[in-house]
This record gives C-alpha cells, structure tokens and sequence, in this order.
C-alpha cells in the first residue's frame, strides 16, 4: 500500500501485539516518571499518552521513518493530531 509516495507495509497480528506490548511498557515508564516527580496524571491524559505511544509504535512498524524525509514527518503527525481530535471529541462527549 502507499501512501503520500511512502511504501507501507501490512502490519500482521505479531506486530499489532508487538505494538501493544511496547506501548504498555512505555506508558508503564512514562507513569513511574511521573510519580517520580509527583506528577498524577488523570485517565483522560493516560488515554493520550497510551494512544500516541500506540501510533509512534504503529508507524515504526508499518515503515514510517520520520528522519526519512518530509512525507514520512506529514503522515506521522496527521496520524498524531487525528488521535489528538478523537480524545478531545471523546472528552468533550463524556463531560
């Protein structure tokens, strides 16, 4: 598949459970910085920070490299604000 000229490939079920498990584990990080420096972060903000982990891992798998070049950057953060408008859509919803 391509998009904006940049090869993608198909990810598999292996590499969607790659991505959850590394977003898992880099959330689990991200919330021990934060305890570590007294920061609570609420579930909204845990959302988003789990959901951009998820995308971050997702596009390394499916071969968006952001040093690559400019399209790789532009499909990377279209991706990025399109998780941002659907949390702050699901916030605005449920408040």
């Amino acid at each position: 598949m391509r998009l904006l000229g940049i090869e993608l490939r198909r990810p598999t079920f292996g590499d969607i459970t790659v991505m959850a498990f590394t977003a898992t584990l880099l959330l689990i990080s991200v919330l021990a910085v934060c305890a570590l420096v007294a920061y609570r972060p609420g579930t909204y903000t845990k959302g988003v920070f789990l959901g951009s982990l998820a995308w971050g891992s997702l596009t390394n798998l499916i071969g968006v490299r952001v040093q690559e070049g400019w399209r790789h950057f532009l499909l990377m953060t279209a991706g990025s604000v399109m998780l941002y408008v659907a949390a702050v859509a699901i916030a605005s919803v449920t408040h």
